[in-house]
């Protein structure tokens, strides 16, 4: 990144970086020679960064992203293979629409254990008590669509290309898509892109929105790192709204408002409000400390 900043702090777990800079925790597939497919190491690094966002009172943003140009173009091959008890054969590759894999054709049979494993680490994301922010470019394809939108909030490069891709191989989508999409896209959208598998851009992403936010052409991840970072620096609601809203929708009217009570009840017992009245009489910026 270009930003210069102190207090940065940064580890490679492999085939997923980590790095914490200005508050906020950057999570970056790390396979640029792969288009940053997916394999099970991938799953269990992303696993781990998420508990380590969790555990970290430092943290105040997330932003997801892929090296080298590319989100990620989704499961690769070898992983799929995995998921089918009899293997795929062949030689890894992305579950994209590209090569197909050699060697023996896979059984229909699934082990639902591993499915539920792969799920439980976007929704790991999804559950992350701070923003986090998937942060698009170029593909963005099948598994990765789907750790998109686990993610609270999308920004979309202008190379970005976007597919819900399971039914090119005879699958649905199992990561998740099919809870998650319906309430980004609604249950007709969502129907269209996981039946016709077809691809959409980034302009598309925003107009029916799949992503809220655009990033610029020229270093795009420095924007999402801005955007994450004003975050970061932000109140403790901040923290707090992605659950709510996300919890909300699953509560009838009573139980939300109710919600929005305790929700607001906590932040007025933290320090933030306070520091923003008394930021606002005294005409300066506010120093928030994120609770």
């Amino acid at each position: 990144m270009s930003v210069i900043v102190n207090h940065v702090r940064r580890a490679r777990v492999g085939e997923v970086s980590y790095e914490v800079v200005e508050g906020v925790a950057h999570v970056t597939i790390d396979r640029p020679e792969k288009r940053n497919a997916m394999d099970l190491e991938v799953f269990a690094q992303l696993a781990e960064c998420a508990a380590r966002v969790q555990s970290d009172d430092g943290v105040g943003a997330v932003v997801v992203a892929g090296r080298g140009g590319t989100f990620s173009a989704g499961l690769d091959l070898a992983t799929l293979g995995g998921l089918l008890t009899a293997g795929a054969g062949g030689d890894e590759q992305t579950a994209d629409g590209g090569a197909a894999a050699t060697g023996t054709t896979p059984t229909p049979a699934l082990d639902p254990a591993l499915v539920a494993r792969l799920q439980a680490t976007f929704t790991a994301y999804e559950e992350l008590d701070v923003p986090v922010l998937a942060a698009i470019e170029g593909h963005c394809l099948g598994g990765g669509i789907q750790l998109a939108a686990a993610c609270h909030l999308r920004a979309v490069a202008p190379t970005a290309t976007l597919a819900v891709l399971e039914a090119r191989w005879g699958l649905v989508p199992d990561l998740g898509g099919t809870y998650r999409l319906p309430r980004l896209l609604g249950p007709g959208r969502t129907t269209e892109l996981a039946m016709t598998a077809r691809t959409f851009d980034a302009d598309e992403a925003l107009r029916i929105g799949f992503a809220e936010l655009a990033l610029p052409a020229d270093a795009p991840q420095e924007a999402a790192h801005e955007h994450a970072a004003r975050w970061a620096a932000g109140p403790g609601s901040v923290r707090r709204i992605p659950r709510l809203v996300r919890e909300n929708l699953g509560r009838d009217r009573t139980a939300a408002l109710g919600a929005e009570i305790a929700a607001q009840v906590a932040a007025v017992s933290g320090p933030d409000v306070t520091e923003a009245i008394t930021a606002h009489l005294e005409a300066r910026a506010p120093r928030f400390v994120g609770r």
